[in-house]
């Protein structure tokens, strides 16, 4: 089983290589277009199963700094993107102990703060980044998954003195969680080996 985790961000991908060993991370870029870039690059790579990690900004009110939010869909700019195996994703990370929340993840092309991070959460997304929705489509009909560690949220925003924290002891989160990541691809890859994302508007 071939694992490709792509992380968008330097520190983000320090945290995974120091679990899975550098070959099997790639730091894709931050934003929407380093990541289609990097998803059109990725596209005809060798691998069996995609995952993209990294740290997002909380929305919903369950959510806390901290809480690993796995996708069960992507809204982006182009639309929605079904994430097939996220169910099970979920399940191995709670079975590791890990706070797990699975729902919608948006993909903006920016920076949320302030009412737009509002306007998010009454859409129901439990997290936002800026590359989920177009990473996913290097998964080119692999199993894939999404996981994301919460940094901020509306009650403790970006631009506070705690963030630095906050930041350190998620990236400490997401390399716990990239040492469980081989496991759950080598069980996912039999079930889902040809499962495409789902466009589905």
């Amino acid at each position: 089983m071939r694992l490709l985790i792509c992380a968008p961000m330097g520190l983000e991908a320090q945290a995974l290589r120091a679990a899975l060993g550098r070959h099997a991370v790639r730091r894709t870029g931050r934003g929407p277009r380093r990541s289609a870039r990097a998803a059109a690059a990725l596209a005809g790579a060798d691998f069996d199963v995609l995952v993209v990690a990294g740290l997002a900004g909380g929305l919903a009110a369950e959510v806390s700094s901290g809480d690993v939010i796995v996708a069960d869909e992507l809204r982006g700019r182009n639309g929605t993107v079904r994430c097939p195996a996220a169910a099970s994703l979920a399940a191995h990370l709670r079975r590791a102990g890990f706070p797990v929340h699975c729902g919608p993840i948006a993909t903006a092309d920016h920076v949320v703060r302030g009412a737009r991070r509002g306007e998010l959460a009454r859409t129901g997304a439990l997290a936002v980044d800026m590359e989920s929705a177009v990473l996913a489509q290097a998964a080119g009909g692999r199993p894939f998954g999404v996981v994301r560690v919460v940094v901020d949220t509306a009650r403790q925003p970006l631009l506070r003195p705690g963030t630095p924290s906050r930041a350190l002891t998620a990236l400490a989160r997401l390399h716990a969680i990239g040492s469980c990541l081989p496991r759950w691809g080598r069980a996912v890859l039999p079930e889902n080996r040809f499962v495409a994302p789902e466009e589905v508007s």
